[in-house]
């Protein structure tokens, strides 16, 4: 016989956890079913089943809300942390489009459902690639598990620490995003001053028609030489000490108040 004291533990549960796999990026894509998410979300609450605490009337609905309203948005706190994360390769994508001249070109994206650059998209593979290949959806789901013994139900986060946390991730973003695109971008820089000089030497050449394709051409090479690199950058975010994982620590950390 299930009591309502399990009942309550096990939805409470259950909505932190289905706020963090509705928002987390691969956790969210489209593509997997809506049912899947939930019985996931189901099946790893009926192993986490945090202690509740006794004082509480749980007969009371105001008091079920709060306490609903609390899981919500502790579950989306720690997907926000992913989200970021993987906001840095969109970051970056877009500071290779523009100077490529790929700026007005998107592709569809099955996981955001939208269009995004082509660039985007293609950090974007490369960086679930890597988190799948590193495992780190499965630290993942170990932190979010985690979270219920660092922040039970009904206990909330500090709000200006939390606040400087996530703007300290802000800025982690725009650095480490300007460090994927900058080969691209001072290359593209050099080019089209080298085109400048050109021009001056040899006012008869149509900089409008040779200068895109050259870009282009240049901009694809410094991409394809430069992948090393993104992939250790990448891996620095993802690995067991990285970007994502310090930062979701230090954010659990901020529980018990």
């Amino acid at each position: 016989m299930i009591s309502v004291v399990d009942f309550v533990r096990f939805s409470l549960s259950f909505i932190r956890l289905s706020a963090f796999f509705a928002a987390a990026p691969l956790f969210s894509m489209r593509s997997v079913p809506v049912q899947v998410k939930l019985g996931f979300s189901a099946l790893c609450a009926l192993i986490v089943l945090p202690p509740i605490n006794p004082q509480w009337d749980l007969e009371s609905w105001l008091v079920l809300a709060g306490l609903a309203l609390h899981e919500v948005v502790v579950g989306l706190l720690l997907a926000w942390v992913v989200v970021l994360v993987f906001a840095i390769m969109t970051f970056a994508g877009h500071f290779v489009d523009v100077p490529l001249g790929f700026g007005m070109a998107s592709v569809f994206d099955p996981a955001l459902g939208g269009q995004v650059p082509v660039f985007s998209q293609f950090y974007y593979i490369v960086a679930a690639l890597i988190f799948l290949g590193l495992n780190a959806h499965l630290w993942v789901i170990q932190a979010v598990q985690q979270s219920f013994a660092v922040v039970p139900f009904g206990v909330g986060l500090q709000l200006e620490p939390t606040f400087a946390l996530l703007i300290s991730l802000t800025t982690q973003m725009f650095v480490i995003g300007l460090k994927l695109a900058l080969p691209v971008m001072a290359t593209i820089l050099l080019t089209d001053i080298a085109l400048a000089i050109v021009i001056r030497a040899v006012p008869q050449i149509n900089v409008f028609v040779l200068g895109f394709p050259i870009k282009i051409m240049v901009g694809l090479a410094v991409v394809l030489f430069s992948i090393p690199a993104a992939v250790y950058l990448i891996t620095q975010l993802f690995s067991v000490d990285g970007v994502l994982f310090r930062y979701l620590h230090e954010l659990l950390a901020l529980g018990g108040s």
